[in-house]
């Protein structure tokens, strides 16, 4: 792993990626990295190519926020790849999506390539963040992390029990999810065990709002990186009452903007279907947008006075993390339904 590709603060196993390569006789290489990857592109891409000889690499630079973001489309249209190696993300759940994964008769194989993360779990950081868990009242913990700490969990679940608590590990869903592995859209791992409140393993606040979301019971973050231990609770109750008020904004929207996703794994056609026949159901109208990367300037571009409210059936994060804030209702499929139905409890996240 990582053999002649310099010092990475990663554990990546590139020789899964040789290895596909040369059984399918791939010649032509697609290297996708999220962003926080992305300074070690240049390394990856020189150790595939040295075992590769024969073959191209391409780095893929455009953003990529994990296995629903593939762009395999745009990707065979222009470079027709024979392979995407997609590093740090494990497989998308298919369930949530019926494109994700390239149409077999493409010829485009993805594989999927472990990202573990260096940084150290420290003892006494563990045993600060169950205090701040007992504080909250938790006895019963459960961990969640991302694919980068899989790794950790079992040891950050023994000195969570040497500090006095309940701990359970929610059980992986294969192929998609490791042990206590959670995704920003997909909460039913943690969502399965008993727990009066969540330790999450690492950096960011993302993953750890949603889990909140998810779940409304307090969260306390253990970050490897910075070797910090932070309490969200409080953040996450903020952002909970936030939506909320954006919930009981669109009780009375009566035409809706209904976001579709153009990403490969963000397309769900399921869902669509669902709420159109909510919001028709419940006498009002909508419009169909489709939309690949979302943003506040392409939705203030068709944004007028005809729409009231707007339900983004893409990334359901996006409600909650870059539109909490926009002058009309911009809601998850959850808070959409709720507010369709009018009322505030029990409270829907994300779908």
């Amino acid at each position: 792993m990582n053999s002649g590709c310099g010092e990475i603060p990663y554990i990546i196993d590139l020789e899964k990626a040789v290895e596909a390569a040369r059984k399918t006789g791939a010649k032509r290489i697609v290297l996708q990295l999220p962003d926080g990857l992305k300074p070690y592109a240049a390394a990856l891409a020189r150790c595939l190519q040295q075992q590769l000889p024969e073959s191209r690499v391409y780095v893929h630079m455009d953003h990529n926020y994990g296995a629903c973001d593939l762009q395999y489309g745009q990707l065979y249209a222009t470079l027709r790849p024979d392979l995407i190696v997609h590093v740090g993300h494990s497989p998308y759940p298919g369930d949530l999506s019926p494109t994700v994964e390239p149409p077999s008769g493409w010829g485009v194989r993805v594989v999927y390539v472990k990202a573990l993360s260096r940084a150290e779990v420290r003892r006494e950081h563990v045993a600060e963040a169950a205090e701040a868990l007992r504080g909250r009242g938790v006895t019963r913990v459960a961990v969640a992390t991302t694919s980068q700490h899989t790794h950790r969990v079992r040891q950050v679940a023994e000195w969570l029990r040497d500090e006095g608590l309940e701990v359970a590990v929610p059980r992986g869903l294969s192929p998609y999810f490791l042990d206590a592995q959670t995704l920003g859209c997909d909460y039913r791992l943690p969502r399965s065990v008993k727990a009066d409140g969540f330790l999450y393993l690492g950096g960011g606040v993302f993953h750890p709002l949603g889990l909140y979301l998810s779940t409304l019971k307090p969260v306390v973050k253990l970050d490897p990186y910075e070797g910090r231990v932070t309490d969200l609770t409080g953040e996450g109750e903020k952002l909970y009452r936030n939506r909320l008020y954006r919930v009981m904004e669109a009780f009375e929207a009566r035409r809706w903007g209904l976001i579709v996703g153009l990403k490969t794994g963000q397309y769900r056609p399921w869902l669509v279907d669902k709420l159109a026949s909510l919001i028709a159901g419940q006498g009002g109208e909508y419009m169909l947008l489709a939309s690949e990367n979302l943003s506040r300037d392409t939705l203030v571009a068709v944004d007028n006075d005809w729409f009231q409210a707007f339900v983004v059936t893409s990334c359901p994060r996006l409600p909650t993390d870059d539109y909490w804030d926009y002058h009309k209702p911009v809601l998850t499929p959850g808070e959409a339904r709720m507010a369709l139905e009018r009322r505030l409890e029990p409270y829907q996240f994300p779908w």
